[in-house]
């Protein structure tokens, strides 16, 4: 039988474990309301910038936005959030920026180019390492595609782009709008022209308008949102898409890497397509405080399951198909893991880290 005295002295034990339990809760409680806080006063009367790679009237302009009103609601403080345009280099200038000029406090996002891991990969332009930046979530995957005016494209179809020259606009070497025609001319015998310098994606479209070019990349369901007319009128054929399986309602539309039967050469159409799955995203620089970085994660999943940004979103016809910065950091880190081998392929291929022309110049690759 136990004593009184042990049998006191594993009561007091017990009490005393307790306590310091509740204690510890109670620390951990305040520790995050602190926490809270500290952020919220860290933002109160702020103002916020998206920084926004590509010009206006294009998804990553309107998916800025979306991240604006995001932040606006759902960050601690409420601050005002305002997009900032930056554009050139295929993003590349926008993510440099934010990677070396940018106060790394939590004061200025980025949406991010998808195209930003590749070209870092591949060294193309742009001063950035995105494994140390912070990723705050993906609103939606989204295949790519190149696609034509019907009036004047010589080609409509990409077995026809193999036979007739197709002139597409890009904004720079950095971004799959150049990238992806090359590596194509150089693996199944397109032949793409690329004309490199376009500030924006309006800027694209009144020259497809004009015939100045016949087409560009683009997302294949953005045109729904930036030209729906064009959409309605069937004035657009898309040539190829590229990412992990066709979208739906576009199955008629070749997937590039059915285009090609070689491990390498499937391989280093991923590379150039990895972007897909970043689809539009959102992002920060390195080194800001562990706390606001929380609190930036937070306010994005907020944002994803809030009524009526979802109902923005669709005002907006933006497609809706969230992801956590966690699992953003995950697709980067994996696209910044792909083979040095592969990456040399796509290099030596297409001679991406020597792209040819500058600003509303031409660039063919091998087989133009």
């Amino acid at each position: 039988m136990r004593s009184a005295l042990g049998l006191a002295t594993a009561t007091a034990t017990a009490t005393a474990t307790a306590t310091a339990t509740a204690g510890a809760v109670a620390l951990g409680a305040l520790s995050s309301i602190a926490n809270a806080d500290a952020v919220a006063d860290f933002y109160k009367g702020k103002t916020l910038s998206v920084v926004v790679p590509i010009g206006p009237g294009g998804t990553y302009d309107f998916y800025g936005r979306l991240g604006a009103m995001i932040m606006e609601k759902h960050l601690p403080g409420n601050p005002k959030v305002i997009t900032q345009l930056m554009t050139g280099a295929g993003g590349a200038i926008a993510t440099t920026y934010v990677a070396t000029t940018a106060p790394r406090d939590g004061t200025v996002l980025l949406s991010l180019h998808s195209s930003a891991p590749q070209s870092q990969l591949l060294e193309l332009a742009g001063r950035y390492d995105l494994a140390k930046f912070l990723m705050i979530g993906v609103f939606t995957p989204l295949n790519s595609s190149l696609t034509v005016w019907r009036a004047t494209s010589p080609a409509l179809t990409i077995e026809e782009a193999k036979k007739k020259e197709v002139v597409l606009s890009a904004s720079g070497s950095g971004s799959y709008q150049y990238q992806l025609p090359v590596l194509l001319n150089a693996l199944i015998g397109t032949k793409f022209k690329v004309i490199l310098g376009f500030k924006s994606i309006p800027d694209q479209n009144i020259a497809m308008e004009r015939g100045e070019v016949h087409g560009r990349g683009g997302t294949i369901v953005s045109w729904a949102v930036t030209e729906p007319d064009w959409v309605r009128d069937n004035k657009i054929v898309h040539l190829i898409q590229i990412g992990a399986k066709s979208v739906a309602g576009f199955e008629n539309v070749p997937l590039a890497t059915e285009l090609v039967t070689s491990r390498e050469h499937k391989q280093a159409i991923k590379l150039v397509g990895a972007g897909a799955a970043l689809g539009r995203s959102l992002a920060a620089g390195p080194g800001i405080p562990a706390d606001r970085a929380a609190a930036l994660r937070s306010a994005f999943d907020k944002g994803m399951k809030d009524p009526e940004i979802i109902a923005q979103a669709k005002k907006m016809k933006l497609e809706l198909d969230p992801q956590s910065g966690a699992e953003l950091e995950g697709i980067v880190k994996e696209i910044l893991e792909t083979p040095r081998e592969v990456v040399e392929v796509v290099k030596k291929t297409v001679g991406l880290d020597k792209p040819k022309g500058k600003a509303k110049g031409e660039a063919k690759g091998k087989g133009g």
